[in-house]
């Protein structure tokens, strides 16, 4: 599943984060339960907008940012630039080391998965989650059957549910947010 984005998609992306980056990205990089130290994984980083509010709040900690697109990719670097504890991963799907992640967040990314492909992903994304770890997403709420499908593996995997929101996205609507641990 090849994937990337035009020049349009990035242009209006860049717009959103310069003009509702902190209502819409820093939002969701505050509900993380990030003290600094932890391993970070941001999967389908795309430009880095959640990235660049989540690696502030990482002083010793450590963020993966993985995407499927390499012009995404390459967005992403651009925005994070200056930061030295990152590191960028370019693939399809996920082939993480086992429990190597404190925390694993996804923003606006799994509804765009079919269900076919969740089912190899959720569960590779939350073997590379260490037991206690966090499990973090946001999508849009008028995806209910895509939701429920996520909602299932999760709990499925044996994560559950810590937290759970709906909110009010600028430009994006109405959003699910959700956090499951794994125990």
């Amino acid at each position: 599943m090849e994937y990337e984005p035009s020049g349009l998609e990035i242009f209006l992306t860049h717009l959103a984060f310069k003009f509702c980056g902190k209502s819409v990205y820093n939002s969701f990089a505050d509900r993380l339960p990030l003290k600094g130290r932890e391993r970070v994984l941001d999967f389908g980083c795309g430009m880095g907008t959640v990235a660049y509010y989540t690696v502030q709040k990482l002083p010793y900690g450590h963020l993966t940012c993985l995407d499927i697109s390499r012009r995404w990719l390459n967005s992403c670097r651009k925005t994070l630039r200056g930061y030295k504890n990152i590191n960028y991963l370019l693939c399809e799907f996920p082939e993480l080391e086992d429990e190597s992640f404190d925390v694993i967040y996804c923003h606006f990314v799994l509804h765009d998965i079919s269900e076919s492909d969740l089912e190899k992903v959720i569960p590779a994304l939350i073997k590379a989650l260490k037991a206690k770890g966090i499990f973090a997403f946001r999508e849009p709420l008028n995806e209910t059957c895509k939701l429920n499908a996520i909602k299932h593996l999760l709990e499925k995997n044996r994560l559950f549910l810590k937290n759970s929101r709906i909110t009010d996205i600028p430009i994006m609507g109405n959003a699910l947010e959700s956090l499951y641990i794994k125990e």
